[in-house]
């Protein structure tokens, strides 16, 4: 007698209704062996709205934050500078407390590639790069982002790196198409950064995000084209590269009492940047401008 195995289908019509075009799309690419997205991963126009107001407090935050970095500062002033303006808008920051992160902040400089946690006496020096990475929570919704600042001049390598990871953020969002697939992002920066004979890390990722401050799909910024989840119009998620000057790897300072600094493997520099997009009909759209 023949055994029939039945596999576990991802997405299913709303209860009670019939199957729509948008419903049969994904099943047939499920069918022929696609990941897709649980329904819990497309966003409902109600939701889409909250996560672009969470978006615009989000972007308060970096543009204050652009607008009083500056040499001789330390990372807690920057912490504090976050605070405020989510307090102004009645906010709260995702990082503080999240699975012990002390601070509300990531400040990551030169060879910390991310998850740097604030300090009074980490300060800001000539020549430094710094990602600031922050996540707002705003009734319920998240949104996320983060940016390289140079502080004062720096070197041509330095900058180069900061211009690529940059480069390669955007070119990762004009890959992300409905229909496509998230490996198709991860292929496009890859690419990129490869030009310059910098490391794409391998160990953390972008992420869907808005109800949540982690959701599905994992967005890796490496591999190969049509492979990861499906993408679909009303997807939110982040694609944040984190590009280094010479290895790839990384590894989690010892010294770090917390557990959370990731350091280049060869401790060179890295840098990053991040974006909240939506998924639309006709590619992305940017929701932490």
């Amino acid at each position: 007698m023949a055994v029939i195995s039945f596999k576990k289908r991802r997405w299913h019509p709303l209860k009670g209704q019939e199957p729509t075009d948008f419903d049969r799309k994904i099943m047939a690419l499920e069918a022929r062996g696609a990941l897709v997205p649980t329904r819990d991963l497309i966003k409902t126009p109600e939701q889409i709205e909250g996560i672009r107001r969470a978006g615009l407090v989000n972007t308060e935050v970096l543009d204050t934050v652009a607008a009083n970095i500056h040499e001789g500062m330390n990372t807690l002033e920057i912490d504090e500078i976050c605070n405020d303006v989510c307090a102004k808008h009645g906010a709260t920051p995702a990082c503080l407390g999240y699975e012990g992160f002390p601070k509300s902040v990531c400040t990551s400089i030169n060879e910390v590639v991310c998850h740097g946690i604030p300090k009074e006496d980490d300060v800001l020096m000539e020549g430094d790069i710094i990602n600031v990475d922050f996540t707002t929570i705003l009734d319920g919704y998240y949104a996320d982002a983060s940016r390289m600042f140079i502080i004062g001049q720096t070197t041509p390598e330095k900058e180069q790196l900061v211009r690529v990871a940059k480069e390669c953020l955007m070119i990762g969002a004009e890959a992300a198409k409905p229909w496509g697939f998230v490996g198709d992002i991860g292929n496009a920066i890859e690419k990129h950064a490869r030009k310059y004979h910098y490391g794409v890390v391998r160990d953390l990722a972008g992420h869907g995000v808005g109800l949540k401050f982690h959701e599905e799909p994992d967005v890796e910024h490496y591999g190969k084209k049509k492979t990861g989840m499906l993408l679909v119009p009303g997807m939110v998620f982040t694609i944040e590269p984190m590009i280094n000057m010479g290895s790839w790897k990384v590894f989690v300072d010892e010294d770090d009492p917390f557990g959370w600094e990731v350091i280049s493997y060869d401790e060179l520099p890295s840098a990053q940047w991040e974006h909240t997009f939506l998924m639309t009909e006709t590619g992305v759209e940017i929701l932490t401008y």
